[in-house]
Order: C-alpha cells, then structure tokens, then sequence
C-alpha cells in the first residue's frame, strides 16, 4: 500500500460494526409489467436502424462484420475524440468533456488519467491536456463528477472497483485548463478519508459524497475549503451493499442504489447537508427492493406534471430479464411506488438465450442499462440512457407511467481494436465465452480467430457513462468509441411540453 495515502481500514471495521446508518423494514415491488418492450423509435430517411430486435446486436452482425458500421435511429454522429478509450463514468462541464481512462490500461496508455476534450468545436473535438495527479491516474471508476454549477470537477482515486484515501478536487471555470485546488507540498493531491466506488456531489457544491460497496459504506468530504477538503462522516452497515447516488434539491435526502438486493434506499442526510456539530447520523426513511433485477446502478431525480419520481437504473438483470429501468414515485417517501417500467426488447425474458449468445465474447456485461440523465430536472422531456452492448437510448418521459423511445445510437463496433485501446475498461474485462468458433467472415475476427485470442471481441461497445444535453446535442462516451457529440435528426427532439 502507498504510504503516502494509507487508509485507516480499522475505522471503516468500526464503522460497519457501529452501524451509523439506522434502517427501516424494505418494502419490495411487485409490478407485473417488467416483461414488457418499450414503444421503439420509428426511424428516419437515411438511418441505420437496428437489423434485429430493439437494442439487440444480432450474432449474425458480429460475425459478418455489420456491427462494426454502427446502427442509428434519428441521432447523428456530428464529431469524435475516441484516444485510448474510456473508463466507465465520464464527465462534461462547459464547453469541456472529462473522458476517464481504465485502471488496468495503467503503464499501457500513452496519455494516462483523465482526458481533457475541448468541445469548442463540437466536429472537431480535441483533447486540451490530461490530468494525471493521485486519483486521476489510479482510475474513478464511477466517481468522475462535475458539481452542479460547473466549476469543479473530483474524481477519488478508486482503481478497480474499489479504493480509499484519495481525492483528486479541480478549479474548472477556464474548463480546457483545470486547476488542482487541493494540491500538496510534492504537487499532487492531499489524501482524504474515503471509501470509494461511486460519488457524487450535493446540490450545492459544499459536499462531495463516495460510496464505497464494502458494508454499505458512505464518505461526506466538506469541500468547503477546497484547498483543504475534510471528512465530515464517515459510516457504513452491513444491511445493504450500496452503489450510486442523488440527492434532493436541498441536498436532505440521498437516493442510495442497493446492489444486495437490488433496489433503491431513501436516506435522511441531514445532520450532514446542515453541518450538525456532533453525532451526525444516516437515517433510512424507506427501502424498496425488487427481483427483476440484481444490480442498481444509481437513480435520477426529476419532478413530472408536479410529482417528484426518481427513475431507478439497474445494470444487471434478474428472473431471466436484462437490466432495466423503474419510475418510482416518491410523493410519499416512506412508502415509494414504483409506477412505470422501460426494457428494450432483447431484454426481455423470451429473449434471454439470444441475448447470451450474442454477448459471448464481449465481457462481463450483456444488453444493460447502466446511466441516464434527464434533459431538465423539474419537467423534463426527454431521458437519455447509456447502455451496455445495446449504445445510447432516447426516451420521451413526459408521461412517466407511459414513456416511449424516441431515438438510439449504437456506435461502430471496434472488433479487434484491443491493442489499440489500453483506456477502455471493456478491453479489461474478461471475454466470457467466444463466437470464435463460428462461422466468421469479418476480417477483423478472423485475426482474433486465428491468434486464438483469449481477448473480449468488442463486437459492440459499452456506452456506459450518462450521455448529457448540451445546447440541444447529445455528449456520450462509450468505452471503445471515446467522446461523441451527437444530434438529433428528423425533429424527434425537442419535445415540446
């Protein structure tokens, strides 16, 4: 272990024995339409619509070669930095992208840390600098975040899957020209107590939150100073293994992922939000759980037609069907209802074998939700999703308890790519089985075939970070592609309220 940021693993035992986040009874949802395809998007003139089912990559495509043209569905590719390829989580702020780069591509990647695109120009995307102080180089996996008014980006230094005491914190006003705030004496970053997997910031830019999975972890770094960043609480249970997080407008209410089970936690966050001079404690308000998936990833809040909901995202699926997506309204919040469902079609439960079949190869993830964002937090329109295998999906959500796609783009595959892409974290992960004993014609799988490659084929991508809207566009990363702006074609967006 680095001396320079030991952790004290002894205060996280105290911390999960002490059980600082007291726990209420979870309810469990019970919907009977989670087997259930979303109303796909009606393409366009000049489109490349999908060759099979909604969100599917058909084995055939992977094994001619078709994947590799991409498919798209009224969103166009306007420009691109693909680099070494993405980790993750990456982040926009200004006229900026922050592509993070894998954890495993370490002493592999000429331009290491987290790559800083100036989108100026949005067809022409150029990459401005990198960032490779203590968290930044070691990997954020899903803590790459920029606050709420723009002007700060962190990133905890969390390698693969988890990490604890680093915390890189950056001044983003001049966004192509980051500046370390919380630089030590040798210039790098000063080490902070955290646990983490995932961040997040509260509303309003005072506290940056982690999570660390092991116990149920949460770290509250005060950033206040952010010269001098401090814990603020530090605390954990063993009831939940927790993922990603949001927060209310006032920054009193976190929505906490739950992993184990599946399912979405509402904490009071209170005593942390208000600064409460002692014993600052977690409160769970309510837990909803469900089995039609085994993985949430994080929840997006929004407020529709006056109703608060947050739309829960579940990275891996359970009972037969893919990773979904949940409205759940939140009215009354301790007793939350979940009202609406999306799922594309090849996630579906009938879908299964083929679904497997065609992610033979590709790594760990299959046809999954992973982020998403709204186009606005209070009446917001649309809701744009990042998908594992299945690209980038648009969806009307002005009715939550009906919402429908309007939009997807699944970038050209990167078949064979591997070498090419020491920043991808899909490059890193284990293959999962092989198509390789197929009957091939893509050139560039027969090279994988006669190499005997051990090697995930990359026969589609992994869009897993929220792509964002900015100025009426779409900024995306996927792992292999990079850094895409995208528009809309065929006026499918906006959507008028």
């Amino acid at each position: 272990m680095d001396k320079r940021t030991r952790f004290p693993f002894a205060v996280l035992a105290l911390a999960l024995l002490s059980g600082q986040i007291s726990v209420t009874q979870a309810a469990e949802d019970r919907s009977t339409d989670v087997n259930v395809a979303v109303a796909a998007a009606v393409c366009g003139p000049g489109d490349r619509p999908e060759t099979g089912l909604q969100g599917q990559v058909p084995l055939a495509d992977r094994l001619n070669g078709r994947s590799r043209q991409g498919y798209a569905c009224n969103l166009a590719l306007v420009g691109q930095y693909q680099g070494e390829g993405s980790a993750t989580i990456s982040a926009v702020g200004g006229h900026c992208a922050y592509m993070a780069t894998s954890a495993s591509g370490r002493g592999k990647k000429a331009s290491p840390g987290v790559q800083v695109i100036d989108v100026s120009n949005p067809a022409q995307p150029v990459l401005a600098r990198a960032l490779a102080t203590r968290a930044f180089e070691l990997g954020t996996w899903e803590s790459l975040k920029v606050n709420e008014a723009g002007t700060m980006l962190a990133g905890a230094g969390v390698g693969t899957l988890l990490g604890a005491g680093k915390l890189d914190l950056y001044d983003i006003t001049d966004c192509a020209n980051p500046r370390l705030l919380n630089k030590s004496d040798t210039g790098d970053s000063l080490p902070v107590t955290n646990v983490a997997h995932e961040g997040e910031w509260s509303p309003d830019g005072r506290t940056y939150w982690t999570s660390g999975l092991a116990g149920g972890t949460l770290s509250a770094i005060d950033v206040s100073n952010p010269a001098k960043p401090v814990n603020i609480y530090f605390g954990g249970s063993t009831i939940f293994v927790n993922h990603g997080m949001s927060f209310n407008a006032d920054g009193t209410r976190m929505y906490l992922a739950s992993i184990f089970p599946a399912g979405l936690v509402i904490l009071d966050v209170s005593d942390i939000q208000n600064r409460k001079a002692t014993n600052r404690r977690v409160r769970q308000i309510a837990k909803l759980t469900w089995r039609d998936g085994s993985t949430t990833q994080r929840a997006v809040p929004t407020t529709i037609k006056g109703r608060p909901y947050v739309i829960a995202i579940d990275e891996i699926g359970g009972d037969g069907l893919g990773g979904g997506i949940r409205f759940i309204d939140i009215s009354d919040e301790l007793n939350p209802v979940v009202v609406s469902h999306i799922r594309l079609a090849i996630q579906l439960k009938e879908n299964a074998d083929a679904a497997k079949q065609d992610g033979l190869g590709n790594g760990v993830f299959k046809y999954d939700a992973h982020y998403c964002a709204a186009d606005r937090p209070i009446e917001p329109t649309a809701l744009a999703c990042g998908y594992f295998q299945s690209g980038i999906r648009v969806f009307d959500i002005r009715d939550p308890l009906k919402p429908k796609e309007i939009a997807y783009f699944n970038p050209p595959a990167q078949t064979g790519k591997n070498a090419l892409l020491p920043g991808s974290d899909h490059v890193a992960s284990p293959a999962f089985g092989s198509i390789l004993d197929k009957q091939i014609t893509d050139p560039a799988l027969l090279q994988m075939q006669a190499s005997k490659s051990k090697l995930p084929d990359l026969t589609a991508d992994w869009c897993s970070s929220a792509p964002q809207f900015v100025n009426g566009q779409l900024w995306a990363t996927c792992n292999d592609n990079g850094f895409m702006v995208l528009k809309f074609t065929h006026g499918v967006y906006p959507l008028a309220r």
